[in-house]
């Protein structure tokens, strides 16, 4: 089971791999893993995140232009 941080939706756990070593032998290996939605983990985490570039569709549209009447 893992450990949610503040947000109930970005989860922090440990996952087990097993690479396959011989004939009949198996090497675990233990990584961390961080579970959620992107924007959310930079939004509510920037300073642990800053290694990530994400942008949004959002972002990449270009910029309606307002009219003024």
């Amino acid at each position: 089971m893992g450990v949610t941080y503040g947000n109930k939706s970005i989860k922090v756990f440990t996952k087990t791999k097993h690479f396959k070593k011989g004939n009949n032998s198996y090497d675990a290996k233990i990584y961390g893993v961080i579970e959620g939605p992107v924007n959310q983990m930079l939004k509510l985490y920037p300073t642990e995140f800053k290694f990530m570039r994400h942008e949004t569709k959002e972002m990449q549209r270009k910029p309606r232009n307002k009219v003024d009447e």
